[in-house]
């Protein structure tokens, strides 16, 4: 045996203080010398740049938390919340969570930031509700005010970083498991699956989208949501049936995770009379008079119904595309094809218009939803397009893997145009949903790259884009355990 023979090759080794553009994607960091395998294969700067949270004294989080497990702290996980009368609380819940000042801020930036793109609530109604006090005696709909609150937290990351303090998701789901709020109702009520709903959007945004707690609330959404279609519907005022469909839309969207590899739970079934189960296009004024809000707001006067229905379109097209008749590489392009035209009749104000001047009936609201619908589109065509991919890999012709290329760059450009033009506020009022979409655009991006299969101006274009793509994503995708974006 030679000398060279007796040497050890070398040991890749993960590092445990990932590059930059590692971080921003979410993978492993595999060091080799001053780079590290990805950056190298990238041709990326690596860097180290971005800052690192610092150690110190605990948040007020876990302070919060500290105080409540001490022996003379008020204790989250009582066996009861009743008194010997079952309609009232023996405590406040939700001055366990925190001040009601900040509460209200919280639900208030719901209605401001979230509603639009979540139109699952009468704000008047609520907000009636909450000045009256009743969290204070109705578990349920104190457990549909804490859903709120915790999904609000997870959602918009940033604000919450900076305003919400101790509010946490952690600490809203432990409020109302340990409280047993939502496990008191003898049948299912609109506000029990609504707060069933938010709880699962809140986990999937700040657990993961694998998350088994964000998993279970959707399933128990969907079960009470169902029930009250098929036998609670026709006796419900006609506010409520409103916001049943709503309801029934926004987790139909949610559970099109499916194309993340979560598991399809089941909401869409053969005895869904689709087009009955639509809501109408009303703003809140429209939907109920007698109950105004507070304050004059956007919603009174504005319906972000038609975003709904567009988005619910969207999904349709993908779980169509999904079904087995469907799954061939030309009934795939054909939903490519659809899904590229589902936006073709939105309204003026629903139009992305790149950096225009908006028309006049927009509003921050409708800009969330343009987001929204646009990035959803460009990843449903995405997703489709790598289904086709697979088909046809080793298979097609040269004609056929330049134009799957050529569509792939032309979604990544148009990605790459609204993160560019939207301002950030804009996009974090869609961040949960969007900086995994964006993720997975880029991933496929990353696959081409890698491959090296495709030399020449497309491939060279597709990395100069890819680190295009990375920037931007990182700027959107906050993560306050780092304390940076």
């Amino acid at each position: 045996m030679d000398q060279a023979e007796q040497v050890p090759k070398p040991v890749r080794k993960r590092t445990s203080n990932a590059c930059d553009a590692c971080r921003a994607r979410k993978v492993k960091c595999f060091r080799e010398g001053s780079s590290c395998r990805a950056c190298l294969e990238l041709g990326l700067s690596c860097t180290q740049n971005a800052p690192r949270r610092r150690r110190g004294p605990p948040n007020s989080y876990v302070q919060a938390q500290n105080q409540l497990r001490s022996p003379t702290g008020p204790s989250v996980t009582s066996p009861s919340i009743y008194s010997e009368s079952p309609s009232e609380l023996s405590l406040n819940v939700l001055d366990q969570l925190g001040p009601s000042t900040l509460i209200r801020q919280i639900i208030d930036d719901w209605f401001q930031l979230i509603h639009s793109v979540a139109p699952i609530l009468h704000r008047g109604h609520f907000l009636r509700r909450l000045s009256d006090g009743d969290a204070s005696h109705d578990p349920e709909f104190c457990g549909l005010v804490i859903s709120i609150c915790a999904a609000t937290v997870a959602s918009l990351k940033r604000r919450s970083s900076s305003h919400y303090g101790a509010v946490a998701l952690d600490r809203g789901v432990e409020l109302i498991n340990g409280n047993r709020l939502l496990e008191t109702g003898q049948s299912f009520t609109l506000e029990w699956c609504q707060a069933k709903y938010n709880l699962g959007v809140a986990c999937g945004a700040g657990r993961g989208l694998d998350n088994q707690s964000s998993f279970r609330y959707l399933s128990e959404a969907v079960m009470g949501v169902k029930y009250l279609i098929y036998y609670k519907l026709p006796n419900m005022s006609i506010w409520e049936q409103q916001l049943v469909r709503r309801l029934y839309w926004m987790i139909f969207a949610g559970l099109c995770m499916e194309m993340f590899g979560r598991p399809y739970i089941g909401l869409l079934t053969p005895q869904d009379n689709i087009q009955t189960l639509r809501p109408l296009d009303l703003t809140d004024t429209e939907l109920d008079p007698h109950f105004p809000g507070h304050s004059p707001w956007h919603g009174d006067t504005m319906s972000y119904i038609p975003g709904l229905n567009h988005l619910s379109n969207l999904f349709l097209l993908w779980h169509s595309s999904q079904q087995t008749h469907n799954s061939t590489p030309t009934g795939l392009q054909e939903h490519i094809n659809l899904v590229q035209r589902a936006l073709d009749d939105l309204p003026a104000e629903l139009r992305w218009r790149g950096g225009l001047s908006r028309p006049p009936r927009s509003n921050f609201g409708t800009d969330v939803q343009i987001a929204n619908l646009y990035i959803t589109q460009l990843h449903i065509r995405s997703n489709l397009l790598e289904q086709l991919d697979r088909l046809t890999k080793g298979q097609s012709d040269h004609a056929t893997s330049q134009n799957i290329i050529e569509q792939r760059q032309r979604i990544v450009e148009d990605s790459l145009e609204i993160l560019s033009h939207m301002p950030r506020e804009t996009l974090e009022a869609n961040g949960h949903s969007l900086v995994p979409k964006i993720r997975d655009i880029g991933s496929a991006l990353l696959d081409e790259v890698r491959a090296g299969e495709n030399p020449g101006i497309v491939s060279e274009q597709a990395r100069v884009d890819l680190v295009r793509l990375l920037e931007r994503l990182e700027t959107l995708d906050f993560r306050p355990e780092f304390g940076y974006a």
